[in-house]
């Protein structure tokens, strides 16, 4: 079975964290997954199937086994919601030189360049007051398309000499239209039918553009934000797929705010996996010793996209760790430790490889360029939970529009099903 269309109808639906999750949600309900809520008492059963949000970015999904007792383990895989764009400035509208413009900030590391001369679309979630003055929020998408335009050649000779360097404070304008009588509150209200008041708003750009195959044989996958919801989409199509366990909780966790370092309420260095872990394990001993015993029996998969070699700039990765496209899962390492990999979690997750009969990767960035970091080392230190960093390979990461494989990604799915199983 391949996953491949499922993930670029899923990406096509998860244009901002707000809407992946919102996504998933609908689909666990479908599923038989029960809701729960933080901030209420939770009653769980073994051999049921649960999940529960926080600040609508971010998802926990687990699964409760058969013989539920405190010599139970968790095993979970991680993974991120977000994704580098641009957001929605709080005083949205400038006027110049006639053009309604769109005040926006660069969230995360954003290939700039990549955002000019592309249908944009703006989504996310607003918070409304009603006329009785109680809060409620709104997922939206307004669908009129909107551009960064380039300036002409015929006015900067020497850009393709010199190189295109946008200055994202002066050039990273979308023109929304040429009116100047219509405030974007009103503008949002008319294009979404909502009503209330609009207080505030975390609403985002994003491509336009639906995804696709491509390659001579399909053989890739061209589409926005594959870092990271190709790992999302693998590690949720694995878990509903997967039996219930003799005696693990099987556990996806979805954080907001990676690509911004994942200091907020809900990202990945928040207590929102600890918290839940621990409220988990309370339905069979709560006596903190066996919740620390339990950890350490514990495995977390950090599921991030891998950086492939790029055919026109081979030198930028190190020689011997040079990952392919279609060659399998890439498990990252780095002895500063900006990923969790350490001996023991290789040897493990290549166990799981052989299981799946998928080969895999190495990769270790070139001693003179700088390593990005993931979720792993944040999740790992905070638990003290064994941990990799492994993710599928991939081209044009942080560009608006990116590029991996067909087969990574059935392959991967694979491998995350040994993970839940063994």
């Amino acid at each position: 079975m391949s996953y491949v269309q499922s993930l670029l109808n899923f990406i096509d639906a998860s244009s901002t964290s707000f809407h992946a999750v919102a996504h998933l949600k609908q689909e666990l309900a479908a599923k038989g997954f029960e809701a729960l809520n933080e901030k209420e008492s939770w009653e769980l059963k073994q051999q049921r199937k649960y999940f529960v949000t926080r600040a609508d970015g971010s998802i926990i999904i687990f699964v409760t086994p058969k013989n539920w007792t405190p010599n139970s383990s968790f095993k979970i895989i991680g993974a991120h919601t977000d994704s580098p764009c641009l957001k929605i400035k709080n005083n949205p509208i400038s006027i110049k030189e006639g053009y309604q413009l769109l005040n926006v900030e660069v969230y995360g590391g954003v290939l700039l360049n990549s955002w000019f001369d592309r249908d944009l679309n703006f989504g996310g979630r607003i918070i409304l007051e009603d006329e009785n003055g109680q809060l409620g929020q709104k997922i939206i998408t307004v669908k009129k398309k909107l551009r960064i335009p380039r300036l002409a050649i015929h006015l900067d000779r020497e850009v393709n000499k010199k190189g295109f360097t946008p200055n994202p404070q002066e050039h990273m304008f979308p023109i929304i239209g040429l009116r100047e009588d219509i405030s974007f509150e009103d503008w949002v209200k008319e294009e979404t039918g909502i009503k209330g008041n609009i207080l505030s708003w975390d609403l985002f750009l994003f491509d336009a553009t639906e995804s696709s195959f491509g390659g001579i044989d399909e053989e890739f996958v061209y589409a926005p934000r594959l870092d990271n919801l190709a790992s999302v989409h693998a590690s949720f199509e694995a878990l509903k797929a997967s039996d219930f366990s003799e005696g693990t909780i099987q556990m996806a966790v979805y954080f907001q705010h990676e690509e911004i370092g994942s200091e907020s309420q809900n990202g990945a260095n928040s207590n929102f996996l600890e918290a839940t872990l621990k409220r988990i394990q309370a339905f069979v001993s709560r006596e903190e010793e066996t919740f620390y015993k339990t950890i350490a029996r514990s495995f977390f998969i950090s599921a991030d996209m891998a950086h492939a070699v790029h055919p026109s700039y081979a030198n930028r990765h190190d020689p011997n760790h040079k990952p392919s496209i279609g060659k399998g899962p890439v498990i990252k390492s780095n002895a500063n430790m900006r990923y969790a990999t350490d001996a023991f979690s290789i040897a493990k997750f290549k166990q799981w490889c052989q299981k799946a009969n998928i080969p895999f990767q190495d990769f270790c960035s070139r001693n003179d360029i700088g390593c990005g970091s993931t979720i792993g080392p944040m999740v790992a230190s905070n638990l003290g939970i064994p941990s990799i960093d492994i993710g599928n390979p991939m081209l044009s990461m942080h560009s608006i529009r990116e590029m991996c494989g067909t087969r990574d990604h059935d392959d991967i799915i694979k491998v995350f099903k040994e993970f839940y199983r063994g």
